[in-house]
């Protein structure tokens, strides 16, 4: 009722200004109801790779990491950012030369299927699990093999 009442003692200028607050209000809502992109996630390899990286983690926040095992045994921590509409590009530092920067890029197909490159060179395949890339009430997520 109060709601009512405040309403009808409004000017015509406040009450354009009202409705157009919350159509502004519900435009915003619409904006930041979108869902997350198709590269956040957690994903295995399809098949061994020459990196023998197992697991990749696109975090929702805009992090990724990974481990190559057999490249040089290194934790790779990365920021993720969307490049195309099934395609991220993540720039990453390795854990035994975190001065260097080294660029990689996660591309999707229609049927979820995820490549890794790095220099143009196909890394390897990999596949989406059914896990949550950003635990919050575990504290860490392990990466290595398995």
């Amino acid at each position: 009722m109060l709601i009512c009442w405040l309403y009808s003692q409004m000017t015509f200028n406040s009450r354009m200004k009202f409705h157009y607050s919350l159509f502004l209000l519900g435009i915003a809502l619409l904006l930041s109801a979108c869902s997350p992109h198709p590269a956040a996630g957690v994903w295995k390899t399809t098949e061994d790779n020459s990196y023998g990286i197992t697991k990749l983690v696109l975090s929702f926040e805009g992090r990724a990491d990974f481990v190559t095992t057999r490249l040089d045994n290194a934790t790779w921590h990365c920021f993720w950012a969307v490049t195309a509409k099934q395609e991220a590009s993540l720039d990453c530092t390795s854990s035994l030369n975190p001065d260097q920067e080294e660029s990689f890029l996660l591309t999707i197909n229609d049927q979820g299927l995820a490549e890794l490159r790095h220099k143009s060179q196909l890394i390897g395949s990999f596949t989406r699990q059914d896990e949550n890339p950003s635990p919050k009430m575990s504290g860490s997520v392990t990466l290595g093999p398995g």
